[in-house]
């Protein structure tokens, strides 16, 4: 009756010292996941419909009424602030951006990428320089949300 007692306990005390090794080796080889941190969120100014009068095209003499709107993406809500305060001077240098342009080449959607890239460089540019803004470029994208064309 003793050898079934001391064998009981010595197969219970080498089961929990398995499954106790078990545990650990398992815990030791892998870490605990770093908490995850949040994405930053995004923040969107709108420059409301700009309407300019563009020609046709570079060898047509008639003009075309062209309407755009554009989105800017910034991870910053000072930026916004800033740029409703801007607004009219970011708004003058598109406008003068549009108007070297044809209707042809600005409702082509091989010109969008570019054009949208140029927006952004005037909307970062104009915070810069006229609210000195840091850090510079708050604006991170550009987006065509609105393009129309009207003869």
């Amino acid at each position: 009756m003793k050898k079934i007692i001391l064998i009981a306990v010595t197969a219970v005390v080498l089961l929990g010292g398995g499954i106790g090794g078990v545990f650990a080796y398992l815990s030791l080889h892998h870490p605990k996941q770093a908490a995850k941190t949040l994405p930053k969120p995004i923040y969107f100014a709108q420059l409301g419909d700009i309407v300019v009068t563009v020609p046709a095209d570079t060898s047509d003499p008639t003009s075309t009424y062209v309407q755009i709107t554009l989105q800017f993406s910034s991870f910053d809500t000072n930026a916004l602030t800033s740029f409703d305060n801007l607004q009219p001077i970011i708004k003058s240098q598109v406008i003068a951006l549009l108007m070297e342009k044809s209707a042809k080449e600005l409702m082509d959607p091989a010109t969008h990428d570019a054009l949208s890239k140029s927006c952004l460089t005037i909307a970062n540019q104009v915070l810069n320089k006229a609210a000195n803004y840091t850090p510079p470029n708050p604006f991170t994208a550009a987006y065509i949300t609105n393009l129309v064309e009207q003869n």
